[in-house]
């Protein structure tokens, strides 16, 4: 979350193998033939911004999701496509058109003081539910991020307290969640590096929520990377938790750039993933390092072998 998402960068080609996306603006990337990412074992869904910035400035988005579909991503995520008033007609063609899913978008709550923590935000939190809700729906997006807010030196709470009123927000929306078809996804952040404030940290805390609320629409957005540097202990964790889980992030530590730059073992990850008999999408919220086209192919050679 939060964080500045780049794109890998391509160049036309053509010949055995391989075959050129068309543009009159610029030259773009040979796409792989065969649609690599839609034979994978798991759902694997690219950062909208990625694929934008792999396309001539002002590209549409439907030629955005045009790119997904010939690489074979099922999906894509923008938590903001939503609420951008100026595109969400186009998102909603663009999917449409493709078939390319939108993974998740942001729902209620967000990185600031107070928010599910605070009972006075739950009206408000409410009615930004009720909207992310109809926003989803638009798109035909089935899940939406819960983000439990942060407390601060001049805003402190008991984290008993805290807990209830937390409980109690979800629990009041979790009908209208049930109603319309859309699952909340909790986000535990870490508060080592990125989020110093933020409540929601621990796989454990998360899921203590997830069952007093007692909702097949509640669950947790498992983040590989802020749960890493929170907690370890990544795939026991996933093993253990899968029921509860309704989303996933990537992104490797540290630097937060795509698999294979760091200290997780992600071929063994994806795999126990796989293995726990996981359905659902596994985002990219991650940037890059050398090069955008190396990141992709980093990312597939983690399922090589066993894919």
């Amino acid at each position: 979350m939060d964080m500045k998402r780049r794109s890998f960068l391509t160049a036309a080609a053509t010949g055995a193998g391989i075959f050129a996306i068309g543009s009159s603006n610029s030259a773009l990337a040979a796409v792989p033939e065969g649609q690599p990412f839609a034979k994978l074992p798991l759902k694997i869904s690219c950062s909208y911004g990625w694929l934008e910035d792999c396309l001539p400035k002002g590209s549409s988005p439907l030629d955005v999701f045009n790119l997904a579909a010939q690489w074979g991503f099922p999906a894509v995520e923008n938590l903001g496509a939503g609420e951008d008033k100026r595109r969400y007609d186009d998102f909603v063609k663009a999917t449409n058109e493709t078939g390319v899913k939108w993974s998740c978008i942001m729902g209620a709550g967000r990185i600031t003081q107070g928010e599910m923590l605070d009972l006075g935000e739950h009206d408000r939190l409410e009615e930004q539910c009720k909207k992310a809700i109809e926003q989803a729906k638009g798109l035909g997006c089935k899940c939406i991020v819960g983000l439990t807010g942060e407390t601060s030196s001049k805003w402190t709470i008991r984290y008993d307290k805290a807990a209830q009123n937390v409980i109690k927000f979800l629990r009041r929306i979790k009908g209208m969640l049930e109603d319309n078809g859309i699952v909340m996804v909790l986000e535990t952040l870490n508060q080592l590096r990125d989020h110093q404030n933020f409540w929601l940290t621990t796989t454990d805390q998360a899921q203590l929520i997830v069952q007093a609320v007692d909702s097949p629409n509640v669950k947790q957005l498992y983040d590989i990377y802020h749960q890493q540097i929170t907690e370890g202990n990544l795939i026991p964790n996933i093993r253990d938790n899968i029921a509860g889980i309704g989303h996933m992030h990537i992104g490797d530590n540290p630097g937060r750039k795509q698999p294979g730059t760091g200290e997780i073992n992600y071929p063994n990850v994806f795999k126990a993933i796989a293995e726990a008999g996981y359905d659902k999408f596994v985002a990219v919220e991650c940037g890059y390092t050398d090069s955008p086209e190396n990141a992709i192919k980093d990312l597939l050679k983690c399922f090589d072998g066993w894919a």
